[in-house]
């Protein structure tokens, strides 16, 4: 005949042991929580400098976005024509970005902006509040009253991580 191999019940836990083991995990449970509600909560956002690029050729706005955002939206302080007669214009190639820091005027705020790739491309859609009668033109960077375009300093320009603005010149109606 075969042989039966006997069966070994487990010895059934003290009720010390169980006691144990739960007040154990309740208290590694309430540690986990107290160590996360300890922890240093760092900003980093004060480091963040928008204006970085914007000067030059960098190519850059400092306009607020989130990443893979559809829109970009960001002042633009002229508008240059990629063909003049048929032919390039090296202008359109500076403002491909659509700020430049050495500017002292805004047309609008568009949309959609490339930043950093040299390339202007997106069909930007400008918006640009004024008040008074409508003009339809920007108007030469000499004189903002020309058009549409205002003049801004840049002692009351903020560029952050989460937002621009920028107080401008309007010249407000009689």
């Amino acid at each position: 005949m075969g042989r039966c191999i006997p069966r070994y019940r487990k010895a059934p836990k003290s009720i010390l042991t169980i006691v144990l083991m739960r007040k154990s995990i309740l208290f590694l449970i309430v540690l986990s929580l107290q160590v996360g509600s300890f922890a240093q909560q760092t900003s980093y956002l004060p480091y963040v400098k928008p204006l970085i690029g914007t000067q030059k050729m960098g190519h850059t706005y400092p306009g607020a976005t989130v990443p893979f955002g559809s829109v970009q939206l960001s002042p633009d302080t002229d508008e240059q024509p990629h063909n003049i007669g048929g032919k390039y214009s090296p202008a359109a190639y500076r403002y491909c970005a659509g700020y430049q820091y050495d500017d002292k005027t805004i047309v609008g705020f568009s949309h959609t902006h490339f930043s950093g790739t040299g390339h202007s491309d997106l069909g930007d859609f400008l918006i640009m509040p004024t008040v008074g009668e409508l003009q339809l033109t920007p108007g030469d960077m000499d004189n903002p009253k020309s058009g549409f375009r205002s003049a801004f300093s840049h002692s009351t320009e903020i560029a952050e991580a989460e937002r621009f603005c920028s107080r401008t010149t309007i010249s407000w109606p009689k």
